[in-house]
């Protein structure tokens, strides 16, 4: 049996294509109706987040520019935030620039055009539009949008020069192109409810900001963002301060002085510490990270400083050793992939010819599957894998299974509403999921529910559309997809399968000729496609981890990889599978 094994370090590997795909350089690609998808036909990693300058530093009034010329800089120079946007109001007036309200949200812009409204020797009335393709909300995280964005600017002479004057928006629009080129995405790790694994938080950072780590700690003290605030907890207790920049070491690392951590419990400190630790070790902020708590160390074991070895158990892109490899559903049975076969699992899901659908655990331990029960009705079943299945709830519908973080929790949509159901101590129960804000932001049946490794996001297809939702648990133990929000405005109505590739990813099946195969980031930014040349549509399924995806099309099983260290420029075919109908099967 073939096995696909993580990396030790997937995010400085070439295999970390396929947890961070190469979106910071099509951050904001120009969305359409049709839901055009960039294609990179050879994915990249992101780049690391670099504690460097601006690559496209923020313009400055120039003494011939004329209007449009100077609006249009203007529009570049909103990009830097720093001391409240001073680069910006270097083009306004003293009044204009008094009456500025910078604070808040930014709309980023893309294909803006200028028209000139009314026009004098010494004033000027402009009417900027431009496609709005996201928000940049203030605390750096951002959403995606669309829509069209319309104002005036109106214009003076002074002296020679021309500045804006007159009201201006609040906030600040910024030019997509400026974005692209001066902010890095950086996740922020906040613990899910258990205190026991971390859940990333994608902020944007302006590049040329000069204390990067003191940016970042100050964003994890300030807490998560507003969409995950239900769902996952921080060891900040509140009123948690920075003593004063993070500052770096002479033999390498940091030293992070906080204030106000007072008596936290040793869990709280520890959770701390993965938060800081993980975080700088993503954003390329080298260790030892020396943490102070109100001038003592935050762990007196750790006086010398942390490394992430300390902290392995919260590695957030950590995935659980297994022997269990490529699995397929074929034939109406759950059978395994070996170099040069396809055998039946063990048990009654391999011997079966009514298996519909089937999920592995992260650990390889339990399977959960759908299989038809007579009277056109659909059940689903969760066991050991290659062991006995039981039943756990029946329907008409019924969706491919998803385990999440826990293979003792099963998230399946049965006839329309979502279901967990769930295994401890006390015995097993099935629970309704709250799921009542889905369609304000999407309209249509739920075809798919796949939840994150982390156990805190979900990816549903609603409708064709991917949709984003937190699972947030209330006082009484209820559950609900909360914060829901379109994922990407690039994808269009015609998505069928889903999967996550890493906490950061999801990978797509559409039902579409063109780059039906796309990469998805949390991040905000738009879906990119990926290769498609030898792909046959209609791809019916798509499943993926760290380091490879596959995907059922119209032939059978095809994979993208890497090979020697490089990724993969075209799909190559799994020969066991390659059977009409086959669905790929992952833990």
């Amino acid at each position: 049996m073939s096995v696909v094994r993580r990396p030790e370090h997937p995010r400085r590997s070439v295999l970390g294509f396929l947890i961070a795909v190469a979106t910071a350089t099509v951050a904001m690609v120009v969305v359409s109706a049709c839901g055009s998808i960039p294609n990179d036909s050879s994915p990249q990693p992101i780049k690391s987040f670099q504690r460097e300058g601006a690559t496209n530093a923020a313009p400055v009034p120039q003494a011939d520019m004329d209007p449009e010329a100077l609006v249009r800089a203007f529009l570049k120079s909103t990009v830097d935030p720093d001391s409240g946007h001073d680069a910006a109001r270097a083009f306004l007036t003293p009044v204009a620039s008094q009456q500025w309200d910078d604070r808040g949200d930014a709309l980023i812009l893309d294909e803006i055009s200028i028209f000139v409204d009314q026009r004098n020797e010494d004033s000027v009335r402009m009417r900027l539009t431009g496609d709005n393709v996201g928000t940049l909300m203030s605390d750096g995280q951002l959403l995606p949008a669309s829509g069209r964005v319309e104002t005036s600017i109106s214009l003076t002479r002074q002296g020679d020069q021309w500045r804006i004057d007159g009201p201006l928006p609040n906030g600040a629009m910024i030019d997509r192109d400026q974005f692209d080129n001066t902010y890095r995405p950086v996740s922020l790790y906040f613990s899910d409810r258990t205190g026991r694994r971390l859940v990333p938080d994608p902020r944007w950072f302006y590049a040329g900001q000069a204390t990067e780590p003191t940016a970042l700690v100050n964003r994890l003290i300030a807490g998560p963002a507003a969409d995950l605030s239900a769902a996952v907890d921080s060891g900040f207790p509140s009123g948690a301060t920075l003593r004063g920049p993070v500052v770096g070491l002479a033999g390498g690392g940091v030293r992070v002085d906080l204030n106000g951590i007072g008596n936290a419990s040793s869990r709280d400190r520890t959770v701390l510490a993965a938060q800081i630790v993980w975080t700088l070790d993503g954003a390329d902020i080298s260790g030892p990270y020396v943490i102070d708590a109100d001038g003592a160390p935050l762990a007196a074991e750790r006086a010398s400083g942390w490394q992430p070895a300390d902290l392995r158990s919260f590695d957030p892109d950590a995935v659980p050793s297994t022997d269990v490899g490529l699995n397929v559903v074929t034939g109406g049975a759950l059978r395994a992939v070996t170099d040069t076969a396809t055998v039946p699992v063990r048990g009654p899901l391999g011997s079966s010819r009514d298996v519909r659908a089937a999920t592995i655990s992260d650990s390889g331990a339990r399977v959960a599957a759908v299989r038809t029960a007579g009277d056109r009705r659909l059940e689903c079943v969760i066991g050991d894998y290659g062991g006995d299945v039981g039943p756990i709830v029946s329907g008409v519908s019924i969706t491919r299974p998803s385990f999440g973080a826990d293979e003792n929790a099963v998230w399946v949509v049965v006839d329309g509403k979502p279901v967990q159901w769930q295994r401890d101590d006390d015995g097993t129960q099935t629970v309704p999921v709250e799921a009542s804000s889905i369609p304000t932001v999407a309209r249509g049946a739920i075809t798919e529910m796949q939840i994150a490794p982390d156990g805190v996001r979900a990816a549903l297809v609603v409708g064709g559309q991917i949709v984003f939702a937190v699972l947030s648990t209330n006082a009484e133990g209820q559950v609900s997809l909360t914060s829901p929000r379109i994922a990407a405005y690039n994808i269009g109505n015609r998505a069928v399968s889903l999967d996550w590739a890493s906490p950061t990813t999801l990978v797509i099946a559409r039902e579409a000729p063109e780059s039906p195969v796309v990469q998805l980031s949390i991040n905000g930014t738009p879906a990119v496609g990926l290769l498609s040349g030898n792909v046959s549509p209609p791809v019916r399924a798509v499943v993926a981890n760290s380091s490879t995806i596959y995907v059922g099309d119209q032939r059978g099983v095809m994979r993208l990889g890497s090979n020697n260290g490089q990724p993969d420029q075209y799909w190559t075919e799994v020969e066991p599978a390659m059977v009409a109908g086959a669905i790929p099967v992952l833990p």
